[in-house]
């Protein structure tokens, strides 16, 4: 199962506890996984569409939580590509009209009949918009394993029903931005705080965990990466400047010889010509006595200095 399969069913597992939080969970469902059909009767009747089935059982139990229903909710399965299966569970036309008008959505015209509008829910409670995270989650949400990258994605029939969560997920601390793809509307949401504080606001304790022990794999990767380039780096400058040297003390020898040079001078010259891979420290231990590295380097210095003044005076007429 995908990290976002499993993350959904850690979600549609947990506990009821209120029954705003029901309504308000339920009303991003509505928003992100309905279909609204009406019969020839002039019925309407409001299905719950998705691919997961825990999905759908959350949505009955969300319905259930509320009041008993009039009528037992139909369920249609239908197969797809691939064997892939969509599930509906379409409620009766008095149960749609129930859950509506808890909702905000469906109102008397003045005339005795029935207007729909846009949800009027307002969600006051940080409980309850949470709620609705995790139902715009549950219903048309995707998140990208951690291991990959940090990202999250909803996608929404409409601008409205985008700019509507947009403005929820801003109400808790997230940032996310409004795309239109195909002729959806897609609300994204990077970054591996953001995505973390998106977790923690749905109530996927486990999810958190897992984000965090991948986001400490990758920072523990990307410092042995680094540790790794910087030791490349370093032996890379130590190789081209051992072989500097050893093309610097080849010339020394063939124009003025390595006899002429102070018995310490020449004695690392010899091994420079013998060892020409080794560090600094590394010659500083094959001398006797043993010399530190420091000093190693400040006889290089005088010995290069050597041969640099030894390439000016042949180049002179």
């Amino acid at each position: 199962m995908s990290f976002s399969g499993e993350l959904k069913a850690e979600l549609a597992a947990l506990p009821i506890e209120k029954r705003c939080c029901a309504t308000a969970e339920l009303g991003a469902f509505i928003q992100g996984a309905s279909l609204m059909t009406l019969s020839s009767g002039r019925q309407v009747r409001v299905s719950f569409r998705t691919e997961n089935a825990a999905v759908l059982r959350r949505a009955l139990h969300l319905f259930n939580f509320q009041g008993p229903a009039f009528a037992r909710p139909q369920l249609l399965v239908r197969s797809r590509i691939a064997g892939r299966k969509i599930y509906l569970l379409q409620l009766s036309h008095e149960d749609t009209h129930r859950l509506l008008r808890e909702q905000g959505m469906l109102r008397d015209d003045g005339q005795g009949h029935d207007a729909f509008s846009a949800p009027r829910r307002i969600m006051r409670r940080n409980c309850c918009r949470r709620a609705f995270l995790r139902g715009a989650f549950l219903a048309c949400g995707y998140m990208a394993d951690p291991r990959r990258g940090y990202n999250a994605e909803w996608t929404f029939q409409d601008q409205a029903r985008a700019a509507r969560l947009k403005r929820v997920m801003s109400q808790c601390g997230l940032q996310a931005a409004v795309r239109n793809r195909r002729g959806s509307s897609v609300v994204a949401l990077k970054g591996g705080d953001q995505i973390a504080e998106l977790l923690k606001n749905m109530g996927a304790s486990r999810g958190v965990m897992e984000m965090e022990n991948s986001r400490a794999q990758k920072s523990m990767r990307d410092t042995a990466n680094r540790a790794v380039n910087c030791d490349r780096a370093n032996l890379g400058r130590q190789l081209d400047a051992a072989a500097r040297q050893v093309a610097a003390i080849e010339a020394l020898s063939r124009s003025r010889g390595l006899n002429h040079l102070p018995p310490a001078l020449e004695t690392l010259a010899r091994l420079r010509l013998t060892n020409p891979d080794a560090s600094l420290e590394e010659l500083g231990l094959l001398l006797t006595p043993p010399v530190s590295k420091s000093g190693v380097q400040h006889r290089m210095g005088k010995l290069m200095k050597f041969a640099r003044d030894a390439e000016t005076m042949d180049k002179t007429p």
